[in-house]
């Protein structure tokens, strides 16, 4: 098994008020190279937190306490600032959540695929670039080079931001929520598109909160509760046999069939500023024990979870 990144012993928060609270727990993560990597949880389980830190863009009340990051080896958290430009949009791509944001509304798509920086043949710089828009099935390639952000849908937007990692060659593609914003149609689209780059050898890792596309697209899933790792496993077995009740209850609330009613997950995510002891999901358990609320379980055989250990 041949590993692109590698995160050991992870541990990322923010100051707030004058206290600091953690968002990332003592995160350890192996993504294997050619694979589709899914990252789940609600929204505030510190998905898009480690995104961020793996791009070093965390704000300025931000402070990583420990750990590393190894890209290809080399760990990107000891990196200086002006090296790890070099690799963000060259050997790391973002596919941003929000493609109305994404997209610099004054210059033309053209305009804006011509500064991607890889692209070292200038004389052939338009054709790399038509070819990148046709490998994300853009019709009519002239008409949206020469259009304005605004006047793309955001599923075309999303295409172009993509194309813009084909152009770089990028070996690690980090997918922020890719479809939140767009229809189930584009969506679907855009998925496809995802896993036809895994298939030409590049490696994604997917953040989401739509386990439904976890299922059909990805290799492997991490489950994160509140930056904590509560559950791993390939995305089959994760399916066939989920674990933890976080992720009972996650896959527990997808539409399967008609007549079955959804379940839901009783109260809401914490914020990281109120400190919860033991494990940070037993307030919302079904199966929460009295060690449940003082200890915290450890990730032992893909579950940190005290039914198991």
């Amino acid at each position: 098994m041949d590993n692109i990144l590698e995160i050991k012993n992870l541990n990322v928060g923010f100051d707030i008020e004058d206290n600091f609270y953690f968002a990332l727990n003592d995160i350890n993560l192996t993504f294997e190279k050619g694979k589709i990597h899914a990252i789940a949880g609600e929204s505030g389980c510190g998905k898009s937190v480690l995104i961020n830190t793996i791009l070093r863009l965390l704000p300025k009340n931000s402070r990583i306490k420990s750990g590393e990051i190894l890209f290809k080896d080399q760990d990107l958290l000891k990196l200086k600032e002006k090296e790890i430009r070099k690799i963000r949009g060259n050997s790391i791509s973002l596919i941003p959540q929000d493609p109305f944001m994404s997209l610099n509304p004054l210059y033309t798509i053209e305009n804006q695929l011509l500064e991607v920086p890889s692209i070292k043949d200038r004389e052939n710089k338009i054709n790399i670039i038509k070819g990148a828009l046709e490998e994300v099935k853009i019709k009519n390639i002239d008409t949206v080079l020469k259009s304005y952000p605004h006047e793309l849908s955001g599923g075309m937007k999303q295409r172009v931001i993509i194309a813009m990692a084909l152009i770089s060659k990028s070996d690690l593609i980090l997918a922020d929520e890719p479809t939140t914003a767009l229809d189930v149609t584009v969506s679907n689209s855009i998925l496809n598109l995802l896993l036809e780059l895994k298939n030409k050898g590049k490696t994604i890792i997917l953040i989401t909160h739509d386990l439904s596309i976890v299922s059909n697209y990805c290799d492997t899933t991490t489950i994160m509760y509140l930056g904590d790792i509560v559950e791993i496993n390939s995305s089959d077995k994760l399916f066939k046999n989920p674990l933890h009740p976080y992720t009972k209850a996650l896959i527990g609330a997808l539409p399967t069939s008609r007549g079955k009613k959804l379940e839901n997950i009783k109260g809401q995510i914490s914020p990281i500023t109120e400190k919860i002891k033991g494990c940070k999901f037993h307030p919302r358990c079904n199966f929460a024990m009295e060690k449940c609320c003082c200890i915290k379980p450890k990730l032992i055989n893909n579950v940190a979870c005290h039914l198991y250990n």
